[in-house]
């Protein structure tokens, strides 16, 4: 890429930053409660910085989707807004409710947090992320002059082609997959941390297995809920993942990208209802964790596979191999005396 394209990209990446900064310190100035904006007042100038990369991160994550993928028009504002909302948003928010709200009693760690969140600051954050996902999408399209559709079925191509028992079992492995990355990840590094158990007024019992053996038997809905948020994750990353499933292993990384950082990177951003040091552990329990889980999206749902040994293989590199040989004999004839 040159230096031109680069600074075009920057500067396009910079301008919607800017647009959706203001779209969501508009709507939320009459979406969200008006004492959580007052609270948040008190260090305005540290908390706009703070909102500025967040949205920074998101518009650099969009405008890369746009770039790299092949979509255009309709489809594309549609695919990508939806996908967006939805690990932006959506997952986000449904967990906030059982963990921060008095259903954390019944569905969360066993206990309930020592700040509840009020349930119209989660409907105002609903309201604010479709604000942001409605108007920074289509900005990014029309930025990178993608708004008429071109002439592939994309819409066609939303759903890979697996037989129902190679979906059964790739959902299930990913069910499998995201529980073991989100209660691992959240005892070895959220809940080992003193700061956390005391926010949610739980206890260390020792182990893992102990832990599990707890939220197994304590709170026996946790689990299937986390069940059904590993689905919600595969119906809002696979718009994603079909976008980008000609880019390898770079579509592996955006596509990790993509769910990690919009709906974890406002850990970043002083709240009323979270301590720093419960937000920061938090973030960095959540991040790698998604990541990795969104990478394992891609490796599983950018394609069919018809066995274990295809599921290990790396497709492109294979095909880049073979054209490399084909060009070598080309040239071999063309010597030939």
């Amino acid at each position: 890429m040159s230096l031109k394209k680069i600074s075009a990209f920057s500067l396009k990446t910079l301008v919607l930053s800017v647009a959706m900064l203001i779209v969501m310190v508009t709507v939320s100035g009459f979406a969200v409660p008006t004492e959580t904006t007052q609270t948040a007042s008190q260090n305005s100038g540290t908390i706009f910085l703070r909102l500025f990369i967040v949205n920074l991160a998101n518009a650099l994550l969009i405008n890369l989707v746009v770039t790299q993928t092949r979509w255009r028009g309709w489809p594309l504002m549609l695919g990508l807004s939806f996908a967006f909302y939805g690990v932006q948003t959506i997952i986000g928010q449904i967990e906030a409710i059982v963990f921060l709200t008095p259903l954390g009693e019944l569905w969360g760690a066993g206990s309930i947090p020592v700040l509840t969140m009020p349930p119209n600051f989660i409907l105002g954050q609903f309201i604010v992320g479709a604000a942001l996902a409605a108007i920074g999408v289509p900005l990014s399209v029309l930025f990178f002059r993608k708004r008429k559709r071109g002439d592939q079925p994309m819409l066609n191509t939303l759903i890979p082609k697996m037989g129902t028992e190679q979906w059964l079992i790739k959902i299930g492995l990913i069910i499998v997959l995201y529980v073991a990355l989100y209660f691992g990840f959240g005892y070895f590094v959220a809940w080992k941390n003193p700061a956390v158990q005391a926010f949610y007024q739980g206890t260390d019992p020792g182990s893992f297995l102990a832990q599990m053996r707890n939220v197994a038997t304590e709170t026996p809905t946790l689990i299937p809920f986390q069940a059904l948020r590993a689905l919600l994750w595969i119906v809002f990353a696979l718009p994603i993942i079909r976008m980008l499933r000609k880019n390898g292993l770079w579509g592996a990384l955006l596509t990790g990208l993509f769910i990690s950082l919009p709906m974890n990177i406002p850990h970043i951003v002083p709240n009323p209802f979270m301590p720093p040091d419960v937000r920061t552990v938090h973030f960095i329990e959540t991040v790698p964790s998604t990541f990795i889980f969104g990478m394992l999206l891609f490796w599983l749902l950018h394609r069919p596979h018809r066995s274990v040994k295809e599921l290990f293989s790396v497709p492109f590199t294979r095909r880049k191999r073979r054209h490399r040989v084909s060009v070598e004999k080309v040239e071999d004839v063309q010597t030939t005396p």
